[in-house]
């Protein structure tokens, strides 16, 4: 007897929540990601700013399945998408034929068209870009000490963050702490009253989806106590490198630029063949299935799911909850019934700004400073996978706030098949 085949394409928050609401159902899932592992991206600046390990915030996609007998994990990255014959394409020239699909493939970062800036930029959306952002900063330092005049020495201690909200908040209190607390100790031969961080945000203040009061709040920490210099209200226009170019003809002098300004869907969801909204969201009605298709959804930051007159935010909340909507749905008809409507349940944002320090807003609650630190622990602790992770994450962030220091300080180099060692 044929069982129905239900393609999932992303294993990230709400491709996993929809794998494992169908677990041991009357489906056959087929898991599809160009990662074999779940990567908890709200943890990903700790490993660009040398607290945790890169394997402390992944776990591999089969071991979360590894008992479930309905599940299958592929490894692939999907290409394309054909609805009128219901296949999936991977860039091996594989074709996955699905009786329902899920579409979870999130976003990626969001340069607004400034070309320059995307050439110069670090990203923080990957595991790789923040390997990366984490070799870079550490170099800046190494070059620093070594720079024979103080005009080349200040673009190397200058790093310029854009993108006020949680991601870019979260790294500009990391750096400053790695700086101050880890890396004076490291290099004592720099004046370390020469570094600036600095961070950029076009509104009107830092975290502005934040209540008022948080936002000013976050804003006064990251000045007084982590000294970085918040320009709001700020835009950049352009870069080279070495020089950072704001709204107004104003010129950072910096080596290093971190974009965490927005992101936008992946570049899958352009390439399907439905229509999208102005964001560049797929269009989905209130059941998260696509225009004139009952059986294929989509569900997290592809997804332009309606929130209270608008899109629901691009976060791992809306694409958990719609990954068991969805799976609800397809269980749903299968027995012949409608799908469930997802209505997004608001559970609350927060940002961590440093030690002892972070914003947390639930509805009418309202914590900062040590209460909304530990609030913020205790969620991120709860939604990383496996207890192996949980314990690395619990183990260095207490090495990090009893000894004061973040021990993955290390240049990695990739290193080609077939070259030596020097």
């Amino acid at each position: 007897m044929h069982r129905p085949r239900v393609l999932i394409v992303g294993a990230g928050f709400g491709g996993l929540a929809c794998s494992r609401s169908l677990a041991e159902s009357p489906v056959d899932v087929l898991l599809i990601d160009r990662n074999n592992y779940h990567l908890f991206t709200p943890l990903l600046y700790q490993v660009a700013s040398s607290l945790l390990n890169p394997s402390d915030i992944v776990f591999p996609v089969r071991q979360v399945f590894r008992r479930v007998t309905n599940i299958e994990f592929v490894y692939g990255e999907v290409t394309g998408v054909d609805l009128a014959g219901r296949t999936v394409q991977l860039t091996d020239g594989r074709l996955l034929i699905y009786d329902f699909l899920v579409l979870a493939t999130g976003s990626q970062t969001n340069f607004y068209g400034l070309d320059s800036v995307k050439q110069v930029a670090f990203g923080l959306k990957d595991l790789s870009e923040a390997l990366e952002l984490r070799n870079h900063v550490l170099r800046c330092f190494e070059t620093a000490a070594a720079a024979p005049d103080d005009e080349s020495r200040r673009r190397w201690l200058t790093f310029v963050i854009v993108g006020g909200g949680p991601t870019g908040v979260e790294y500009a209190g990391a750096l400053s702490e790695l700086v101050y607390l880890e890396l004076r100790r490291d290099f004592p031969t720099l004046d370390m009253g020469k570094v600036r961080i600095v961070l950029v945000e076009g509104e009107d203040r830092v975290l502005p989806t934040f209540a008022e009061e948080l936002g000013l709040d976050t804003s006064h920490r990251l000045r007084k106590r982590y000294g970085i210099e918040v320009r709001v209200g700020e835009r950049v226009e352009g870069a080279a490198p070495g020089s950072v170019r704001l709204t107004g003809g104003g010129i950072i002098e910096a080596e290093t630029l971190v974009w965490a300004a927005g992101v936008q869907p992946s570049d899958l969801a352009g390439r399907v063949q439905t229509s999208r909204s102005g964001s560049g969201r797929l269009c989905v009605d209130a059941s998260l299935r696509l225009p004139d298709q009952d059986r294929v959804f989509a569900i997290g930051d592809v997804a332009a799911a309606s929130h209270e007159g608008s899109e629901a935010p691009m976060l791992s909340a809306p694409a958990i909850q719609g990954g068991r909507t969805v799976a609800q749905s397809i269980r749903r008809q299968l027995q012949g019934k409608a799908p469930v409507p997802f209505v997004y349940r608001d559970k609350g944002i927060m940002a961590t700004i440093g030690r002892n320090n972070a914003v947390a807003q639930v509805g009418r609650l309202r914590l900062k400073g040590f209460l909304g630190w530990v609030a913020w622990l205790a969620v991120h602790l709860y939604f990383i996978l496996g207890v192996r992770n949980r314990i690395a994450v619990l183990a260095g962030w207490a090495w990090n706030y009893l000894l004061r220091d973040r021990p993955i300080r290390l240049i990695a180099r990739a290193r080609s098949r077939g070259t030596a060692d020097s």
